[in-house]
């Protein structure tokens, strides 16, 4: 699968080459993977080396909550890969309480990734870092697309998750009421907690009557306040 930022179709493979990753870090750069191969390893044929790239992309390349140098071209390859066969690989730990499919674990990264570009003013990062992850918001949101009627329930939460998370940019709010009905049917009757709070997060935030959904007053390892308020808990692990 490729994404069409109106610049042509992006192949993953040309979009690591072309990037200069010497000129961009993520966090711990003296200890983590580099970030091309962190992302190689993404499509690796060893479904653990798969494993282990999609935890050091939310342990290095978006560390506790932050947007680094690296984060903006690492997300147009991560989009570029979203269909490929590769990605059905399951077992995947992402928020270590979950195991996802791999596809499942890359939107909710997205998601994550579009919450945090948008959570205040500044941003969780440099500026510069943060207005890049900004401008392309609107390719997470294409690159959801196709999953939210996906077969999978764990895909489907997370694709509208990571399109829901992308409205809160002024240019994406044209598409809230595409995704009201969404939000009810699919994150509001989740076994997931997280994701009924962030059901009635989203519609109140949206302005639109959140009716009769669970309470978001709640506490544990999977309520949203647990996962997003103070950033990953763990040091890297490298």
């Amino acid at each position: 699968m490729t994404i069409n930022d109106g610049s042509g179709a992006n192949d993953p493979w040309a979009l690591l080459l072309a990037t200069d990753w010497d000129s961009v870090e993520h966090c711990c750069p003296n200890t983590a993977p580099a970030t091309p191969v962190i992302l190689a390893g993404l499509l690796d044929d060893d479904e653990d080396v798969q494993r282990t790239a999609v935890h050091n992309l939310g342990q290095a390349v978006t560390h506790q909550n932050t947007i680094y140098g690296a984060t903006a071209p690492a997300v147009r390859f991560v989009i570029a890969i979203l269909g490929h066969p590769r990605t059905t690989t399951s077992g995947i730990y992402f928020h270590e309480e979950r195991r996802w499919p791999m596809r499942a674990a890359l939107l909710q990264w997205l998601g994550d990734l579009a919450y945090d570009a948008t959570y205040d003013e500044d941003g969780p990062g440099e500026p510069d870092d943060v207005a890049a992850v900004r401008a392309i918001l609107p390719l997470i949101y294409e690159a959801a697309q196709p999953f939210l009627a996906d077969p999978d329930l764990l895909i489907r939460e997370t694709a509208v998750h990571a399109a829901a998370m992308t409205l809160a940019a002024p240019e994406l709010a044209v598409h809230i009421p595409e995704l009201v009905p969404l939000v009810r049917s699919t994150l509001s009757t989740s076994e997931y907690r997280g994701y009924r709070y962030l059901a009635k997060r989203c519609l109140v935030i949206w302005g639109v009557e959140p009716g009769p959904l669970p309470n978001p007053r709640i506490s544990g390892p999977e309520s949203m306040d647990h996962l997003w308020a103070d950033g990953c808990s763990d040091d890297p692990p490298f």
